[in-house]
Parts: C-alpha cells; sequence; structure tokens
C-alpha cells in the first residue's frame, strides 16, 4: 500500500507489477525444486538406476534438499532474472 503513494505514473507502476511477479515467480520456483529434492531423496535404488540417474548427482542434490538451501536460493534473485522478465 506503500508503494501506491509513491507512483506518480502508469509505467513506474507497471516496472513495480513486475518486479512483485517475477520474486512471486522466483518463490515458487524455489520452492518447487525444494520439494522435487526431497521427493527425490525417497526414490529406491532400482528406480534411480532405471531412469539413469548417477549417485554422485543424486547426492549432490538430495544434499540440496534442506532448509537453508531453500532460504539461500529465495534470497538469490539476481537482477538478471529481473531484467529477462522485461522483455
Amino acid at each position: 500500500m506503500h508503494l501506491v503513494l509513491f507512483i506518480h505514473s502508469s509505467h513506474l507502476a507497471s516496472e513495480v507489477d513486475m518486479i512483485i511477479i517475477a520474486l512471486l515467480h522466483h518463490f515458487a520456483h524455489c520452492f518447487e525444486r525444494y520439494s522435487t529434492r526431497k521427493k527425490l531423496s525417497a526414490l529406491p535404488y532400482d528406480l534411480r538406476k532405471d531412469l539413469g540417474i548417477m549417485q554422485d548427482s543424486f547426492e549432490a542434490e538430495v544434499a540440496k534438499g534442506n532448509v537453508f538451501t531453500l532460504m539461500k536460493e529465495l534470497s538469490s534473485l539476481s537482477t538478471i532474472n529481473l531484467r529477462d522478465k522485461r522483455k
């Protein structure tokens, strides 16, 4: 609500809307990756072997399936991602 007080043009409002949408998209993507990593850790060895998932890459992804990595990814929204959304 405080942002509305400082917006004087529709162009700036559009920029703010795009930033908010980019943030929401980034958060959704991070939570999706987190839940995928959690589900991946529950896959049995035989199924991973059938899918062609190598043990070292499996262990690397499963190790990232924790709250600390989630917070790190949530806070890592770069300006490059925001610029890409504008195009």
